[in-house]
């Protein structure tokens, strides 16, 4: 269950010089309505990406089992996030850019990845990491016209499932876009739901925020998790 909950929360994408799949569409002459606007609405996720280099937010999470937990994200690209929880869940989620930390203050123990082999890395990394999660644009359509969801998933480490980026146009934004939050779909067909609010982008970040206090050997530690 906890990994669940790592990778719902933990748990946002191309350039052009190394999205194989950009490369391989016809002339825009050539295309569709459905791939001009397709390609029109990933070289706005592109440039989300790219310019959004920093982000704060309020984070609402929605796990499998109907639990739901709330608390503060901080984002820094590339490879940099916590998940702080505002509420008495006792976990914390942070990546020092490299590695992705899930610290259970309540039994003492911290579980390590490396963010490239999670779905975070179609969220943490720039639009180049796209290539190589097999990222695809779907567009909403009826009461959902304008959302813009971007699936990626990592063709070598499958087991770790797959994550669904979702955007909304947002004037205020460079890109004309703005990430509302993400699911993820684990191995199991389970879906852990993260909506975002009140957000602050490009903003300075303390260093700190991407260490933690290590717990392990403390029983029942749950606060002071830097």
């Amino acid at each position: 269950m906890r990994s669940l909950l790592v990778f719902g929360v933990c748990f946002a994408l191309l350039g052009t010089t190394a999205f194989a799949q950009e490369e391989a569409m016809p002339p825009l002459e050539e295309q569709s309505v459905e791939e001009a606007t397709s390609l029109k609405a990933l070289r706005q996720v592109q440039t989300y990406m790219d310019s959004v280099t920093s982000l704060k937010a309020d984070f609402r999470q929605h796990a499998p089992n109907g639990n739901v937990a709330v608390g503060t994200l901080y984002l820094e690209r590339p490879g940099n996030v916590r998940f702080d929880y505002t509420d008495e869940t006792p976990f914390l989620i942070v990546s020092d850019g490299k590695t992705l930390n899930f610290v259970d203050y309540e039994i003492g123990q911290v579980t390590k990845w490396p963010v490239k082999k999670t779905p975070l890395r179609a969220l943490l990394g720039t639009s180049v990491d796209l290539a190589g999660v097999q990222s695809h644009i779907e567009l909403g359509e009826g009461m959902l016209e304008g959302l813009v969801k971007l699936h990626a998933r990592d063709p070598d480490t499958p087991e770790q499932g797959e994550i669904t980026l979702y955007f909304m146009p947002d004037a205020a934004q460079p890109s004309g876009l703005g990430l509302i939050g993400w699911e993820v779909l684990d191995a199991k067909g389970e879906i852990t739901r993260v909506e975002l609010s009140n957000q602050t982008v490009n903003t300075d970040l303390d260093a700190e925020l991407w260490t933690f206090e290590d717990p392990r050997g403390v029983a029942k530690r749950r606060r002071n998790r830097r």
